[in-house]
């Protein structure tokens, strides 16, 4: 919408009910609000965490603001709901145009240079106050967030399971872990939803890990926890394509350059707190056999496929779908780990045995198109896998494995030293390398 400006109006945090409404409005006179509720009310907060509370939710407006931001992609933004700084500013230019470029791709726009967030000249405020040495982890209801309760538990950090709304497999998940569970509503404004279906506005993909990163800080600071442990991988990390000199990842909001600007975000206002990956010194193979080796508790409920978790419940599915990317992918990768009858049995099918699926399966391993966009591994690893399972007489004669030649790729179990994992928490590194 040429010319239009995009207001970040105001939020406003009931402590009683535990609900946070972010309001929003586009110059033609569109007025949006989401709603969160968060579990616990009321709460009872000192002076000082409310005051940091207050700067959380700040940005959590801004953070949040990008889907209906992104419906219209105005000339120009204005904040009346507070006052960035220039780092923060700085944050969220990038924030929107690299969280937003898989959306830039497949609407045939380009950001660059457009995205330009107000600030003042002012210094951030530090507010220091001791969090318990307790953690929140993300339940995704697939492999990773499940190996990351493991660890969690084997670390002897006390951890609470949360999740977004909670499908079936995310509460299936948290139940098999033995961890409390506890989930937070997320309530889209229904006009958006309506303009979407309408195809009135821009539509896509939005850096949700990172909105939800937001979210999680304001939800640990009120229950006084200290982590929020994420199960983002080294694979995160790699782009699917460029726009110009800009690389376009679809999990850019899982990758380490984002986990390092944001923790670096914390740090200046609550300096205690610590958001991390504890999984991102390794892969998304040496997740899958961490996972085969230590969650067989989870095998007949984890589900990685995105059908699962759409925000359309006439939408979403129970389980698998079977025949999209991420259930390729992770089909895939967890071949060479997991007993094969299990495997199938797990997913519902076997995607490697079904020529309908072949061209898939040629993007994910290199050999046409492009890294799909989904969460995904590597090229290398997935031919690792691949080449495991031709020499594999369980596995050769399946359609796909049995017709693809790959090149051969190193064996992807390195341990990476690029993370922000605390250091009361690294005895985590010598089972990475065991």
């Amino acid at each position: 919408m040429a010319g239009s400006i995009f207001y970040f109006d105001q939020f406003k945090f009931e402590k009683n009910t535990g609900e946070i409404c972010f309001s929003y409005h586009v110059e033609n006179g569109l007025e949006f609000t989401e709603k969160i509720v968060f579990p616990g009310a009321p709460f009872e907060l000192n002076e000082t965490v409310e005051q940091a509370l207050n700067q959380v939710l700040f940005l959590a407006h801004i953070a949040v603001g990008i889907s209906y931001y992104k419906a219209f992609l105005p000339e120009e933004i204005k904040v009346l709901s507070g006052a960035l700084t220039k780092e923060q500013a700085q944050f969220f230019d990038d924030f929107y145009l690299k969280g937003l470029g898989e959306f830039a791709i497949k609407n045939d726009v380009n950001l660059q240079g457009k995205i330009h967030f107000p600030f003042e000249e002012k210094e951030t405020e530090a507010f220091l106050f001791p969090l318990m040495p307790k953690a929140l982890v993300p339940v995704g209801g697939g492999k990773d967030s499940c190996v990351v309760m493991e660890l969690l538990k084997e670390l002897n950090i006390p951890a609470t399971g949360v999740a977004c709304g909670g499908s079936k497999s995310q509460s299936a998940c948290a139940e098999k872990s033995g961890l409390p569970y506890l989930t937070f509503e997320r309530t889209i404004d229904p006009k958006l939803i309506e303009l979407n279906n309408a195809g009135k506005v821009y539509n896509g993909h939005i850096p949700i890990t990172g909105v939800l990163a937001f979210l999680l800080w304001a939800l640990a600071l009120l229950r006084g926890e200290k982590y929020v442990v994420m199960a983002c991988e080294k694979s995160a990390n790699s782009g699917n394509m460029k726009q110009g000199d800009l690389t376009i990842n679809h999990q850019w909001s899982k990758s380490f350059e984002f986990e390092k600007m944001f923790y670096d975000l914390t740090q200046n206002i609550t300096p205690d707190f610590r958001y991390f990956s504890i999984l991102r010194p390794i892969s998304e193979a040496h997740i899958a056999r961490l996972f085969a080796q230590k969650c067989s508790a989870y095998f007949n409920v984890f589900t990685s496929c995105n059908k699962a978790f759409k925000l359309d419940l006439n939408k979403r599915l129970d389980r698998w779908c079977g025949a999209c990317d991420k259930c390729r992918f992770v089909f895939l990768i967890l071949a060479p780990f997991m007993n094969k009858e299990t495997l199938i049995r797990a997913v519902g099918t076997n995607p490697l045995n079904d020529e309908n699926q072949m061209e898939g399966y040629r993007e994910l391993l290199g050999l046409s198109g492009h890294k799909p966009f989904e969460c995904v591994g590597e090229v290398d690893e997935c031919r690792w896998a691949f080449n495991r399972l031709k020499q594999d007489v369980c596995w050769q004669e399946d359609a796909v494995v049995k017709a693809l030649e790959v090149p051969p790729a190193a064996a992807p179990f390195d341990v990476s030293d690029e993370h922000l994992i605390p250091e009361e928490l690294q005895d985590v590194m010598a089972r990475f390398r065991a």
